[in-house]
């Protein structure tokens, strides 16, 4: 099982229907290929981890990389890992910048999320980078 993950900017301009095409694409091809994962935007940033067969992530990852509406895709760890992290998952997704108004609340929602990763027994290099830079994405931004 191959894992990636990255963070991009979202292209200036993009709007809610942009992310909603990105979102239901991302749900399409990944169901289509088995790969699973998080796709997470906020303050006009994603970040995504990916899991799967390593040529076919690496071929979605491309397809992103070309996608005019990431801008500085910047791959944060990839590598190998013994089973999926998102079993259950096609495509788990989260635009916190919409559906969470007030900064409490996104913290809020911020720890909620992070707390899952307290769960996970044996985390992967690659997950524990997802993780770190949704810290950074949503609790501490000025590290970015």
């Amino acid at each position: 099982m191959f894992e990636l993950t990255y963070k991009s900017v979202a292209a200036s301009g993009i709007s809610n229907a942009d992310i909603l095409a990105i979102r239901e694409t991302a749900i399409s091809v990944n169901k289509t290929n088995d790969i699973t994962g998080c796709l997470v935007f906020y303050k006009n940033q994603f970040i995504q981890i990916l899991e799967g067969d390593e040529e076919i992530v690496q071929k979605v990852f491309s397809k992103i990389v070309e996608d005019s509406r990431h801008l500085n895709v910047q791959v944060l760890y990839e590598g190998e890992k013994d089973q999926r992290f998102f079993p259950d998952w096609n495509m788990a997704f989260t635009d916190i910048s919409v559906s969470l108004g007030e900064d409490a609340e996104v913290k809020s929602y911020a720890n909620n999320l992070l707390l899952l990763s307290e769960f996970i027994e044996k985390p992967t290099t690659t997950l524990k980078m997802f993780w770190r830079g949704i810290n950074k994405l949503i609790i501490n931004p000025t590290s970015l």
